[in-house]
Formats: C-alpha cells, sequence, structure tokens
C-alpha cells in the first residue's frame, strides 16, 4: 500500500485526500481507522447512483422492474467482479488472519471494499465524481441487462400481446378447496382462447404458471 497511484488510474479519479483511500482499503481486522464507515457511505452511494441511471435510462420500466434491475447491479457478485477488475485484492490492509498465501480468506472483504472505495470517491470529490465512477464501471453491466429475465412471466406476456395489439390477457383461478396439493388451478386467456394453464399453492403462482405455459404457446405457433 506504499503507493496507490496505479489504483487511482485505475478507478479514474485522483484523490486530493489519499488517506481516504488508505481506509477505504484497511479491513477492521488491520485496525483503526477502517473501512466500514466509507462502506456504509459507498453502500448508499451505489445505490442511488444505479437508480438514478436506470430512471434515465429505463423510462417504461414500472418500479418493481427498476428494483430488481438495481437489485441484480448491486448484488455481491457485481461487486466481487468490480474487485476482480479493479485489482483491489493486493491493495487490502487486513490482520494476518484474513490473508493467507497471498489472498484474502473472506471474499465480503473484497465486495465491502468496493463500497468503501465508492465511499472514499464519494467524500473526497462529491456526488460529480462518485457518479462518474459508478457510471463507467457499471455502464457495460447495465446495458447487458436481459430484460426478459428481469420481467415476472405475467409482466413479460402483457407487454407482449399489448405490443401486437392482442389486449391484456385474462386469468380465471379455481380454488381448488382445503387440503388440495396444489389448491389453485388457472388457466390464461389470450383473445378469448386459453393459451396456459398453471397450478400453485397460491392464487398468483397458479396464474404466473400460467402465463408462462401462455407465453410459450405463443411463440411456438
Amino acid at each position: 500500500m506504499n503507493d496507490l497511484m496505479s489504483l487511482q488510474q485505475a478507478l479514474g479519479h485522483a484523490f486530493a485526500r489519499e488517506s481516504l483511500l488508505r481506509v477505504a482499503l484497511t479491513h477492521r481486522s488491520a485496525g483503526e481507522p477502517h473501512m466500514e464507515r466509507l462502506e456504509f457511505l459507498g453502500d448508499a452511494v451505489l445505490g442511488l447512483a444505479i437508480a438514478s441511471e436506470l430512471f434515465r435510462r429505463f423510462p417504461d420500466a414500472d418500479e418493481g422492474t427498476l428494483t430488481r434491475m438495481r437489485a441484480r447491479l448491486v448484488s455481491r457478485e457485481i461487486l466481487l467482479r468490480m474487485a476482480e477488475s479493479w485489482g483491489i485484492e493486493g491493495w487490502l490492509h487486513v490482520g494476518e488472519g484474513e490473508r493467507r498465501r497471498g489472498r484474502i480468506q473472506s471474499r465480503s472483504i473484497m465486495a465491502n471494499a468496493v463500497e468503501a472505495v465508492i465511499g472514499a470517491v464519494y467524500e473526497d470529490g462529491g456526488w460529480d465524481a462518485a457518479r462518474a465512477l459508478v457510471t463507467r464501471f457499471w455502464e457495460p453491466l447495465i446495458a447487458g441487462l436481459d430484460m426478459d429475465q428481469l420481467l415476472d412471466a405475467k409482466t413479460r406476456l402483457q407487454e407482449w400481446t399489448q405490443a401486437r395489439g392482442m389486449g391484456l390477457p385474462s386469468y380465471e383461478v379455481t380454488d381448488l378447496g382445503p387440503g388440495r396439493h396444489p389448491r389453485f388451478r388457472a388457466v390464461c386467456r389470450v383473445q378469448g382462447r386459453i393459451m396456459g394453464e398453471g397450478v400453485g399453492e397460491r392464487k398468483k403462482s397458479a396464474e404466473f404458471a400460467a402465463s408462462r405455459q401462455a407465453w410459450e404457446a405463443l411463440h411456438a405457433g
């Protein structure tokens, strides 16, 4: 951790207060001051930056879809991917018990460090600097989002039928009674025709199953 210049170059942010970056890279096992407060801040900054970008990029997406997008983009898996791309493991200052054979044992430390670094950039350069950092590194991930995977089955079917002038799908759910497993059976109609059937322990799960079958039937035709 003697020279952080190459890390700053990788991040695209030159710190006016390099001490902030050093704190962001220090785990509590290595003593005080450590990353946890900056991690708290960075978590909020990352969430807001991602939410703002998604709100702008996907004007037709509803709240539920935006929420699923954001959850995907701030997940531990994505944070670990960022940690690897930044080469952050080699810069982390941890206690002896956390690093063995040159590797940090806990992957969560790596993910937390990414959030802490974002918090440090925010504290050092403000919102514009932090947002620029997030946008730069998360842009390819946002561009590669699979909307079909993010939409639930009913929403996906509804958007598909409406886009083709087929109107809204309709659902009929039958309660098979207490003690029946599954308890509910649903049929999905598109333009009056039964296109899918499904069962489930709840009404919604039965409707989702019917909508998935309808989707498959419409695409097979």
